[in-house]
């Protein structure tokens, strides 16, 4: 029998606490994204429509105020364009850096316009390619080279990553002859005072092993090694692989344990984390860092935009859903942003993977809210309204040519970054 490490976890990481979910990446891209100025487009066709009067939402384009809460990256600069040529007024901004929404922004928008209409979330950038493409950098012009994007998202992300990626490399998984598997840790993985870094991974000892190896002075396999812990590996661990997957650790003697190390076997905090006044980190991404790390579908960059886009539409759902905003109308458009540099036109040009729809009519505190699908099967049926100001005019083309085509990726498919498998 092994001794629970779970009592070494903040309290916030409690595994028998409920965690709400986020939507699966693999599910909100199964459909290509659209042109950004093409969704506004479609927007504007569906609030206008006997669809949105059914629900309660009456279009007035003299009480419309456009909105827009996202990172004030340049690279996403030509989402207010988009916004601007197709509403023909400036977007009042509720957003700040990182996609995150700015709940203190919230009356005044109501102020300048009763009828506010939001597109929003986080962004992240895109290099296509042939495999996938790479998520998570960006050519940027005025340097010449490529950077992150967006930049506060790999900021956060990057020092967990690290320590995962770490942790990837070095648990490894031994089969020795005549004996079960076992699994080698390093002891900074399994109590964090060994580890020197404020990020503090621990592997579940309840759910990745199944007992300690007793040492035998017959069998060199089971002598502690310097630095390390040996457990037998729980055998479930084993039967929810794939078969081939399972097939290439039986036939090594060691194998390290790679992105085979998913959500439910680890932990991982930072020491360093603000608390709220609950005892929550206030960044929220943190709730969720090991299902980012540990996607199977998608990059971890990727990842981290869809779950930051769901925590913050959240704090803008509820915002609005306060008593004090009942009169006023809301529209929200909320999804991910996807930045690319298109070098035929000479600058970044954006698609948009939507997430949500949520219409909250005038004099009402509920709202209604459609899914991923329903907005691809309903916007996908619906023709762009004329923008008021000529997209070539504003932004300096129509629309670039081949963008959604040049979006290779799909769930599972991408290309992996050095220390991915």
């Amino acid at each position: 029998m092994t001794m629970t490490n779970r009592t070494w976890l903040p309290p916030y990481l409690n595994p028998d606490a409920y965690l709400p979910k986020i939507p699966e990446t693999r599910t909100l891209f199964s459909r290509p994204p659209f042109l950004f100025q093409d969704f506004v487009g479609r927007a504007l066709a569906f609030l206008r429509s006997a669809d949105a009067r059914m629900m309660g939402f009456e279009y007035d384009p003299k009480r419309v105020l456009p909105c827009k809460w996202k990172c004030s990256d340049e690279s996403v600069f030509g989402v207010d364009l988009s916004i601007y040529s197709y509403m023909g007024q400036y977007p009042f901004d509720k957003g700040a850096i990182g996609g995150r929404f700015n709940d203190g922004s919230l009356g005044a928008a109501v102020h300048h316009g009763s009828i506010n209409v939001d597109f929003g979330g986080s962004h992240m950038g895109y290099v296509p390619g042939d495999k996938g493409g790479r998520f998570g950098h960006i050519w940027r012009p005025l340097t010449e080279h490529p950077s992150t994007n967006c930049g506060y998202l790999m900021s956060v992300l990057a020092p967990f990553k690290e320590v995962y990626d770490d942790a990837c490399e070095n648990i490894l998984l031994v089969n020795p002859p005549g004996d079960k598997l076992m699994i080698s840790v390093p002891n900074e993985y399994i109590q964090p005072n060994w580890s020197s870094t404020p990020i503090k991974l621990l592997v579940d000892t309840d759910t990745l092993t199944a007992g300690d190896v007793c040492y035998d002075a017959e069998k060199p396999h089971t002598h502690t090694p310097i630095g390390r812990t040996l457990f037998y590996l729980n055998p479930l661990f084993m039967e929810l692989l794939e078969y081939e997957d399972a097939k290439s650790i039986v036939g090594k003697l060691i194998t390290p344990i790679g992105r085979r190390l998913r959500h439910q076997y680890f932990n991982i905090f930072d020491t360093t984390a603000q608390l709220d006044s609950l005892g929550f980190p206030e960044q929220k991404l943190f709730l969720y860092m090991k299902y980012i790390l540990s996607a199977q579908n998608s990059p971890s960059p990727l990842k981290a935009a869809v779950v930051n886009t769901n925590l913050e539409y959240n704090r803008l759902a509820d915002t609005v859903r306060q008593a004090i905003f009942k009169p006023y109308s809301f529209a929200s458009f909320t999804g991910i942003f996807i930045d690319l540099y298109d070098e035929k036109i000479g600058n970044y040009v954006n698609l948009f993977q939507p997430i949500g729809l949520s219409i909250k009519p005038g004099g009402t505190i509920q709202d209604i809210e459609l899914r991923p699908e329903q907005i691809h099967e309903v916007f996908e049926r619906l023709k762009p309204v004329e923008p008021i100001h000529s997209l070539k005019q504003v932004m300096g083309y129509d629309s670039p040519e081949g963008l959604v085509e040049q979006f290779t990726y799909r769930p599972g498919y991408y290309e992996r970054e050095t220390k991915e498998e």
